[in-house]
């Protein structure tokens, strides 16, 4: 693990422990009707701390920010709503990368699935 990461590692566990913090001082009611943000933000900083490779450049742009996970939650909300958005940025993603196939049949492989089951073996 390089320096950037280590501490992009540092500044986002730090940033979740403060919004940890800042929820034990909550009524059970609000925590309740939080439920739903505090899943989103847990589950981003867990991707962001094992799943996410991010680039040198990247890393140090988001450690600009003074809380970087809570940034990217409020950005992940804002392409949340924007659904359109988000799945456009997902099929150019997909289309861009295309590596995937391995993962779904593709047609070709339907079509000889087809094919094969008129031939019967005895």
């Amino acid at each position: 693990m390089n320096d950037l990461t280590l501490r992009f590692q540092e500044k986002i566990t730090d940033d979740y422990n403060t919004y940890i913090d800042e929820l034990m001082t909550k009524e059970k009611e609000k925590l309740i009707s939080q439920a739903e943000e505090i899943s989103a933000v847990h589950q981003i900083y867990e991707a962001l701390k094992t799943d996410v490779h991010m680039e040198n450049r990247q890393l140090e742009y988001l450690l600009k920010f003074k809380q970087p996970l809570m940034m990217i939650h409020d950005q992940c909300l804002l392409m949340e709503n924007d659904l359109s958005y988000a799945l456009e940025t997902l099929i150019n993603d997909i289309c861009d990368r295309k590596d995937i196939e391995q993962d779904y049949p593709m047609m070709d492989d339907l079509r000889e699935a087809e094919q094969n089951k008129g031939v019967q073996m005895c």
